[in-house]
């Protein structure tokens, strides 16, 4: 499946996640909790780092999809095209893209918490490594609607927290080689 998805990633601040998890079940549509894995990939022929393209694996729940996600095309949003295709053996699509010359680059494990309001998905994310985070995503969504129900929710609910346009994956790769150069 192919569209744009645009979201906003905001890592928390407060309240703690338990308390925002228990706020949200009793206010909106609970579509539930997944066990995620992710496995990055860097192409032979292109750094994705300096492309801003992303190719990953991931298996959520038992379900396998191998996603690839285009440059981000906003400043204000994370808007990108992402394409998925769902696979039924990670290991073997695993070797196909090893043996096509793709590296791994990394791997992420997070905890997410799904809900529905109106047209748009919020997520609660505990990301290993990273810490928790809030991720509202529309799917074909115009970017002023998104990022008006974006400040309207986050007033609305409390939250107190800090907008990134960077993926997990960026993040965790910047904590890597910041711990790696720090002398001490």
């Amino acid at each position: 499946m192919t569209h744009i998805e645009r979201e906003v990633k905001i890592k928390l601040f407060s309240p703690p996640l338990s308390v925002l998890l228990t706020k949200l079940k009793n206010k909106y549509t609970f579509l539930g909790e997944e066990s995620q894995k992710d496995i990055y990939y860097n192409s032979p022929v292109r750094d994705f780092r300096q492309t801003d393209e992303a190719l990953r694996i991931r298996k959520s729940n038992g379900k396998i999809e191998l996603t690839y996600k285009g440059p981000k095309i906003s400043s204000q949003s994370k808007s990108r095209l992402e394409i998925n295709v769902e696979i039924s053996n990670l290991e073997d699509m695993d070797r196909i893209l090893q043996n096509l010359g793709f590296k791994k680059v990394i791997e992420l494990e997070k905890t997410r918490w799904n809900f529905k309001v109106n047209n748009y998905t919020i997520s609660l994310d505990s990301v290993k490594g990273l810490g928790d985070f809030l991720e509202i995503e529309g799917i074909d969504v115009d970017e002023k609607n998104l990022l008006n129900f974006v400040n309207n929710f986050l007033s609305e609910n409390e939250i107190k927290g800090e907008s990134t346009l960077k993926s997990y994956l960026e993040l965790l790769v910047e904590k890597i080689e910041k711990t790696n150069s720090d002398p001490n």
